[in-house]
C-alpha cells in the first residue's frame, strides 16, 4: 500500500484523509462498494486449505478456521508493502539494500525497467479530487515517462492477478485536482496519457495497460455516491416511522 502524505484516519472499515477541514474517503474505499464475488470463493478456498493443513478438526478450531482468510491476507498485505517500500527506495535513490522476500519482485521490476525504459518523475504522490458535491483522496505509486508519454502506474503484487476494478482505481487518481505534499502545500495534478499496472510475483511479471475511457469516472462518481449513501447517515436516514402494524390471526404453518 501507499503511504499517504497527510493524515488518515480508520472509519467503519473505510480509510479517511483529513485535508484541511475536509474528510475524504480513499479511493479503495470507495471502491470497496463494488461487489466482489471472487473474494467469497477466494475466502472459502482459503478456509479449505486450513482444514486440510490441520488435518483433524474439532470445534475448537472454529475461529482458527475462520480467521484464514486473515491470516492469508495479511500475510500479503506485509509482502506487498515491503515491496512497495523497497520499489520507492530504489527509484529515488534510497538504501538500495533489498530484503530477501523482496529480491524476486525486484529482479521483475528490473526486467520492466531494462525494457521499457521509464523515466520516474513522481512516485507515492497523495492526490485530492472533487466529483459534485463530494470530494476523494488516494495515494498513485509512480507517474512515469516512456517514450514521450505520460503514464500513471500501480504495483501490485496479489496472488490472484489484475482485477478491472484497478482501471477505475487509477481513473480516479489522474482525474484527480491536487497533488498534496507533506508540508501542505500542492500543486495541480499532472496529465496523464495512459494508464498501466505492473504486476509483479515471485516467478514472473505482466505490465498491462488499463483502457482510459471517460466512462470509467462515470462508474466511479457512482461509487463515491454510494459510499456516501453507506457512511453518511442518508441508508440509516431512509427508513421512516412504523406507521401500523399487527399479527398474524392464523399462522399457515
Amino acid at each position: 500500500m501507499t503511504d499517504p502524505k497527510i493524515r488518515t484516519s480508520s472509519k467503519n472499515g473505510s480509510r479517511i484523509y483529513h485535508w484541511e477541514e475536509e474528510k475524504l474517503p480513499s479511493v479503495t474505499s470507495v471502491l470497496g462498494m463494488l461487489p466482489k464475488e471472487y473474494l467469497r470463493y477466494w475466502a472459502a478456498k482459503e478456509v479449505a486449505l486450513a482444514a486440510i493443513e490441520k488435518g483433524t478438526v474439532t470445534q475448537s478450531d472454529y475461529n482458527w478456521l475462520r480467521n484464514s482468510p486473515d491470516r492469508v491476507r495479511d500475510r500479503a498485505g506485509e509482502v506487498g508493502d515491503l515491496v512497495h517500500d523497497t520499489l520507492d527506495r530504489i527509484v529515488t535513490g534510497q538504501d538500495p539494500s533489498i530484503e530477501d522476500k523482496a529480491i524476486p519482485f525486484v529482479d521483475g521490476f528490473n526486467q520492466f525497467t531494462n525494457k521499457f525504459q521509464p523515466e520516474f518523475i513522481k512516485t507515492e504522490e497523495t492526490v485530492i479530487g472533487y466529483i459534485g458535491d463530494y470530494g476523494y483522496a488516494g495515494s498513485f505509486d509512480a507517474y512515469i515517462n516512456i517514450d514521450g508519454e505520460n503514464w500513471l502506474i500501480d504495483f501490485k503484487t496479489t496472488r490472484s492477478g489484475i482485477h478491472p476494478e484497478v482501471a477505475l482505481q487509477l481513473a480516479a487518481y489522474a482525474n484527480a485536482d491536487k497533488i498534496i505534499h507533506p508540508d501542505g502545500s500542492h500543486e495541480d495534478m499532472v496529465p496523464v496519457d495512459r494508464l498501466g499496472v505492473l504486476w509483479l510475483r515471485p516467478d514472473n511479471w505482466k505490465f498491462v495497460e488499463m483502457n482510459f475511457t471517460p466512462d470509467l469516472m462515470t462508474s466511479f462518481e457512482g461509487l463515491l455516491y454510494t459510499w456516501h449513501y453507506k457512511n453518511s447517515g442518508v441508508e440509516k436516514r431512509a427508513m421512516g416511522e412504523v406507521l401500523a402494524s399487527g399479527t398474524a390471526s392464523s399462522a399457515p404453518f
